[in-house]
């Protein structure tokens, strides 16, 4: 196996959501032998094939602020076993993917680089040396209109209905019956990050919080289908402390809820609003204003607003904060709930490494529901969040490149990664290391179970003032009606060329 790693000069300075990534962290010494889940039987139909020793290339375009890498992880490649559990499982998928097609799993590491322009410039130059594209979540999505991906669900020997393809979030990215972009369990990026909210289980126990909820747990509202917003809004108005005793509700306090999207529009996806839909002929439609969602947004917007309860710590905290050395901005925000100053946090579980020195024990739940009677939990994946595409034009450089080979090869390594790598990752990083009762890890089951894309949001570029317009309907509701009126055309108008452009890059694809 080898890493072929090419770093760019540039460098990407600023990035939205930073985190430490989970695969960082250890996960855990093995003292270097064989990890646990090594030598599993295979179960399903996967085909034979030898690919004569051929390079089988991922195509990193990877995002750093710093020396960190966000958003996408070590879950490609491990040069040899390392003594640590997440590196080691890594490197044994990859040894067994290796051994059964005759291939070498290789890493090319890109630095920096705009997945559009970048891909554009190997088009052009025909530098297909790669067969599988990685990289930042809704840049990637970007390039789907440009024709630069070919369609994932054509490829032959791969089954998309199996767990490990994340079937409810490809449901998502379909555009005309057709997959572009996906995630798969070769990279832990549908439960790495995917919402879910953190609460102090101290300040629970110290305010009373389960005599407030019926006399029930944030665990048991969840496991009955009861955690809804109301109760989660109700739950949010019982924190106000003024610790310091100034007479104001600031920094150095108690608060319901320190998040960095107080407008509620990541709440609104979990209550089941979704910006677009599908007509029956596969074009769009704005969906997301309507009474009902008009009426949801404004009962969030009055709680959500209101200081006394919540600190948006992108607005309030980043004003004039005396951020640390070494410590990333958002970061240093969440460290606020982290040092006992809030019942509720919102994040995923990539950013549980920030919490392993938490004086409090945290929980995790879900995000809630509209109300009792939706069907289920909705957790929704960071539009940042690498993910996978293949290039419509397939390598030249390799005799065994093509369809077929590349269906086989990500299909047998997706499987192998949920029978190894989730594991390592799963149980005993998240599970065994970092979350500390079996309720917890109940709720990351849920999450897992239940994750899916904001469509309109992951294709980046060409329709994010869908996006926008509904964050700013969160954000003012009262304005709410006027500026859909006047904007409602304009983004009509976008997803309509949108599906035409589409319509196109089918035909040149086909061509």
């Amino acid at each position: 196996m080898k890493s072929l790693k090419i770093i760019s000069l540039l460098l990407a300075a600023l990035l939205c959501l930073p985190l430490l990534a989970a695969c960082a962290e250890s996960g855990g010494q093995t003292g270097g032998t064989r990890p646990p889940n090594s030598g599993q039987a295979d179960v399903g139909n996967f085909i034979s094939a030898d690919y004569k020793g051929e390079d089988f290339t991922f195509l990193h375009l990877r995002q750093l602020a710093g020396t960190k890498d966000y958003y996408g992880g070590k879950f490609l490649d491990s040069e040899t076993y390392a003594g640590y559990t997440l590196e080691d499982a890594v490197y044994e998928r990859n040894i067994a993917v290796e051994e059964k097609y005759k291939v070498n799993v290789v890493e090319r590491i890109e630095d920096g680089q705009e997945p559009l322009s970048f891909l554009q410039t190997a088009a052009f130059s025909n530098d297909y040396t790669y067969d599988v594209i990685y990289g930042w979540g809704y840049k990637m999505g970007t390039c789907v209109i440009e024709g630069l991906f070919a369609d994932i669900s054509a490829l032959p020997n791969v089954d998309l209905t199996q767990e490990y393809w994340s079937p409810s979030a490809m449901e998502d990215l379909m555009i005309n019956d057709k997959l572009y972009i996906t995630i798969n369990d070769i990279s832990m990026n549908k439960l790495e990050w995917g919402s879910l909210i953190f609460f102090n289980k101290q300040i629970v126990d110290d305010y009373g919080v389960v005599e407030d909820m019926d006399g029930k747990t944030f665990y048991q509202l969840v496991n009955e289908g009861k955690w809804t917003i109301d109760k989660f809004l109700q739950a949010v108005q019982l924190i106000s402390t003024d610790l310091d005793g100034n007479g104001t509700i600031d920094n150095t306090d108690t608060y319901g809820l320190i998040d960095g999207d107080a407008s509620g529009s990541s709440f609104g996806y979990s209550c089941g609003i979704t910006l677009t839909t599908t007509n029956d002929d596969g074009s769009y439609l704005v969906s997301y204003y309507n009474d009902n969602n008009y009426a949801l947004a404004t009962k969030m917007h009055e709680v959500l607003s209101n200081k006394k309860y919540v600190k948006s710590y992108v607005e309030d905290l980043g004003a004039n904060a005396d951020i640390p050395d070494g410590m990333e901005q958002h970061e240093y925000y969440r460290s606020f709930f982290s040092n006992g100053h809030a019942l509720f946090s919102t994040g995923t579980a990539q950013i549980t490494g920030e919490f392993r020195d938490m004086e409090d024990e945290y929980g995790v739940i879900p995000f809630p529901k509209l109300d009792e009677n939706q069907q289920s939990y909705i957790s929704t994946i960071d539009s940042n969040a690498a993910i996978f595409a293949i290039p419509a034009t397939y390598r030249v450089d390799a005799s065994t490149a093509g369809p077929d080979r590349t269906g086989a090869i990500l299909e047998y390594m997706s499987y192998k990664s949920n029978q190894i790598v989730l594991p390592a990752y799963y149980e005993t990083l998240l599970k065994g290391q970092r979350l500390n009762s079996e309720d917890d890890q109940v709720m990351l089951d849920i999450v897992r179970e239940n994750i899916h894309y904001v469509f309109a949001a992951m294709m980046g570029d060409v329709l994010v003032d869908i996006k926008t317009n509904y964050e700013a309907m969160c954000n003012s509701p009262s304005s709410a009606a006027s500026t859909f009126r006047s904007k409602s055309k304009v983004m009509q108008n976008a997803l309509d060329t949108f599906y035409m452009d589409m319509l196109a890059v089918e035909d040149k694809l086909a061509g």
